[in-house]
């Protein structure tokens, strides 16, 4: 069964790019509510900043936008809807979620020239906090207007990490999800880039590639293997950069039943490893995690 694809994500994650790629290989039609809000704020003489503090005090902006992505519902044809809230008012859509790592999603704005409405920010740290100033604001209106602040792992059918692939990779990586989708076949969920996956002092079976997701923890923003160490080795030898993950915890604050993440994570993480782990792998990762500096 043919389904609407609703993209969204981290600013910066190359999603609206994604979205155009899936427009061109399936031949869907194309909604960007990015374009619809640049275009407001360029006739109301604001940056995107601007316009969304502006937003966030006067609902008759998000209930034009709304309207559009409603009528999605009625359309003879199938769309690609690059909108923030596309998984909520089309939820029969295949709903995509595209992150990125903040200094490559922060690099990237700074890059694009093309862009319209960009606060004019030229350092790398100063375009990190806007961008989160911004990510915020939208979470805010988000949850003042509709209720509704996004669960990750709960709420979209594939999660993405676009900070190392290639646009031609994550885009055939999520036409094939999409079919398999549609075909009510198994596939992986999250697919995450190498150097978002931290090593722990643990220990396990996976001595090669295997066909099975990495099992993982997310805790401050940050991913850590609990099993497949071997495997994540094995797929930096080949250079794929899209791994499959296995979120194995019950939500952020515990493994299972008994294991709490964060005692998990302190009991099991340190500096030595990871630098280990960057020296033997040939990777560097971009930050260390803050709680091993606490």
């Amino acid at each position: 069964m043919t389904k609407h694809i609703s993209i969204t994500g981290d600013l910066g994650s190359g999603k609206s790019t994604i979205a155009k790629r899936i427009c061109d290989i399936l031949h869907f039609k194309y909604l960007s509510t990015g374009s619809i809000q640049r275009e407001l704020a360029s006739q109301m003489g604001m940056n995107t900043l601007e316009f969304n503090k502006y937003s966030n005090e006067n609902k008759e902006i998000d209930t034009y936008i709304d309207q559009k992505l409603k009528d999605i519902q009625y359309a003879t044809d199938t769309y690609v809807l690059d909108a923030r809230l596309g998984w909520h008012f089309v939820p029969s859509s295949f709903k995509i979620y595209v992150m990125a790592m903040d200094e490559v999603a922060a690099s990237r704005v700074l890059r694009d020239s093309s862009r319209v409405g960009e606060p004019d920010t030229q350092d790398l740290q100063s375009k990190i906090h806007e961008l989160r100033e911004r990510r915020e604001l939208e979470n805010q209106r988000f949850e003042k207007i509709y209720g509704i602040r996004p669960s990750l792992f709960k709420d979209f059918d594939i999660i993405i990490d676009t900070s190392t692939a290639t646009i031609e990779d994550i885009t055939q990586l999520v036409v094939d999800l999409y079919e398999k989708h549609c075909q009510g076949v198994y596939y992986a969920k999250v697919w995450l880039s190498p150097v978002r996956l931290f090593p722990t002092i643990t220990s396990d079976g996976h001595t090669d590639l295997t066909d099975e997701p990495i099992k993982c923890v997310l805790y401050q923003k940050n991913f850590y293997i609990i099993e497949g160490h071997q495997s994540v080795k094995e797929h930096m030898k080949r250079k794929n950069e899209l791994i499959p993950v296995d979120m194995s915890g019950k939500n952020e604050e515990f493994i299972d039943d008994h294991t709490h993440i964060p005692t998990y994570l302190i009991k099991n993480t340190d500096l030595d490893t990871i630098k280990n782990w960057e020296n033997e792998n040939h990777i560097r990762f971009f930050q260390y995690p803050e709680f091993l500096n606490e």
